[in-house]
């Protein structure tokens, strides 16, 4: 089971990410290189309208991992794959909606 179980609100931001780089020559030639074969993933997750225990619990967690420091596991639900993951960001972003609801969004993104 995941360290991070909570279920975003879809539609959720999924991004995969090469790595390449790029040798320009004084003749204007190019040559392009793969840093990696496989690409990096990244999610925008988005939480509206939760209660406030799970806003409060979400909010503990990414305390508890220092933001971006620790990483995780997280289980997207797009694949139903376990992803080693850390926050992208050393931030998360709430407001509250009403009383005792909120609406979150944080980032993710995959650790090799």
């Amino acid at each position: 089971m995941s360290d991070f179980n909570w279920v975003p609100s879809y539609v959720f931001t999924e991004t995969p990410e090469f790595k390449t780089l790029v040798s320009k020559y004084e003749n204007g030639a190019e040559q392009r290189r793969a840093v990696r074969s496989a690409p990096i993933r990244s999610w925008q997750l988005l939480f509206s309208n939760v209660p406030k225990s799970v806003f409060e619990a979400i909010n503990a967690f990414f305390l508890s991992k220092l933001g971006q420091l620790e990483s995780f596991t997280w289980t997207n639900p797009n694949d139903n794959i376990e992803y080693n993951v850390r926050f992208a960001e050393d931030k998360i972003n709430f407001e509250r909606n009403a009383f005792n609801v909120y609406s979150l969004s944080l980032a993710v993104i995959e650790v090799i």
